[in-house]
């Protein structure tokens, strides 16, 4: 069991940028996929409505995703593309090119435009055939309708934390939790519970960093500050809190952010690695990673076993994100300083093992039929070197000299507007 809980520092990006950022204007920078047929990760692209008559009347798929960065959503990954390939496996034949001279079509290909650069290793997220939503926010593997109870779990972002702006507990409508929990009640009729509980459920206990409330009506809170995955199961024992009787008869929405706590002990592991450990490829340090994927998997089978939840459940979650813009440039946030990792003697270790870690992410939502959301891809952009006075223009996140910062004065948490992005990701995968 861990003990450090209000540290939640991402920093596994911090020395590579080794994915393809995001960028909400990616009309220009989308591989030309006209005149041939198309990858596989084409027929994987949806666009298309829930299915299920049953949904709530005030569920419906928006015209127009939330939009991020100012820019209009309908053009992350270009809608209209998007669209075309979901209903007919190609796009339209206008320059007669033979199918052998298209270029592959991936997921960072539409959705994260960025980094070219042959030599820095990416997820690879196609091997694993994910349904990939229209806005490329997340997958879309859950037509989510009825949900009759919500529970929350996590770590800190999920909890939310107090900053300069918002030093009192009570002062949290901004956590995206709370946005999320308030929309939710409005659109399936989910009970909130009486005034006084609602408003205690929202805040955090200052000292322990759980809830101020556990529950209120038919919504939970389970999460924490400085959570790991072993804290679903064991540890903090998140699930067996949220579910005291072993599951639930109604129809529940689980959704929760968690991840960067484990990164950070990989990090801090890979750092103080010995000569011989390094030497041997970091086996113990992968042992932890593979034991994060783990813990993590085995609580998405836990929530989503049919057994422990006869009338269905659904599970939304992030990956983590960081707030360097992938440049490894620490010291861009003032107080990054208070984190204190070294760098590893061989950071391609490092990179390979982040990128395993997010990979299966994918793979476990592919596996159970849930959702996982890219906040990683799409806050790249957002972070302290790509935004502000001093932002760098060259940065291959860079999205404008009036992008806003997603993190707060701790570097690792989310700002308002990182708060407002996190609700606008979650809601739109729930509604599609």
């Amino acid at each position: 069991m861990h003990t450090n809980h209000i540290r939640y520092p991402l920093v596994f990006l911090l020395l590579f940028g080794f994915f393809g950022c995001s960028s909400d204007d990616t009309s220009s920078t989308l591989p030309d996929t006209s005149g041939g047929a198309t990858s596989d990760v084409s027929t994987t692209l949806d666009a298309t409505d829930p299915s299920d008559s049953n949904a709530p009347e005030t569920v419906t798929t928006d015209a127009d995703p939330p939009e991020l960065n100012d820019t209009s959503a309908a053009e992350v990954g270009t809608a209209d593309t998007l669209t075309e390939i979901a209903e007919t496996g190609t796009v339209e034949d206008t320059n007669d090119t033979s199918p052998a001279d298209v270029p592959t079509t991936t997921i960072a290909d539409l959705c994260f435009s960025g980094s070219t650069d042959p030599t820095k290793s990416t997820p690879d997220y196609d091997q694993f055939a994910p349904i990939v939503g229209s806005h490329c926010f997340g997958t879309n593997h859950q037509d989510i309708i009825g949900v009759q109870q919500v529970v929350v779990m996590g770590d800190s972002v999920s909890q939310g934390t107090p900053n300069l702006a918002h030093p009192l507990s009570v002062d949290n409508s901004h956590f995206f939790r709370n946005l999320l929990a308030e929309w939710l009640a409005t659109t399936f009729n989910v009970d909130k519970g009486n005034f006084i509980d609602w408003g205690l459920w929202k805040t955090y206990d200052y000292i322990s960093g759980s809830a101020g409330k556990k529950k209120s009506g038919d919504f939970w809170n389970c999460a924490d500050w400085g959570a790991r995955t072993d804290d679903f199961l064991d540890g903090k024992k998140q699930i067996q809190s949220c579910f005291p009787t072993g599951g639930s008869t109604k129809k529940t929405l689980i959704f929760f952010t968690m991840g960067g706590n484990d990164i950070s002990k990989i990090t801090e592991l890979g750092a103080e690695a010995s000569s011989a450990e390094v030497a041997a490829g970091y086996p113990a340090t992968w042992a932890v990673a593979y034991a994060t994927v783990d813990y993590l998997r085995e609580a998405v089978e836990w929530l989503t076993d049919p057994e422990r939840f006869p009338n269905g459940s659904y599970v939304i979650f992030a990956n983590p994100f960081e707030f360097t813009d992938a440049t490894g440039n620490v010291s861009s946030c003032p107080a990054a300083g208070l984190i204190g990792f070294d760098e590893w003697a061989n950071p391609e270790i490092q990179r390979e093992i982040v990128i395993y870690i997010l990979e299966q992410y994918v793979k476990i939502a592919v596996e159970t039929q849930t959702d996982v959301i890219w906040s990683l891809e799409h806050f790249c952009g957002h972070g302290y070197v790509a935004t502000g006075p001093n932002a760098d223009v060259n940065n291959e996140c860079y999205l404008g000299p009036d992008t806003e910062i997603y993190f707060d004065e701790t570097c690792i948490h989310p700002s308002d507007a990182g708060h407002a992005a996190l609700f606008d990701m979650f809601k739109t995968v729930i509604v599609e």
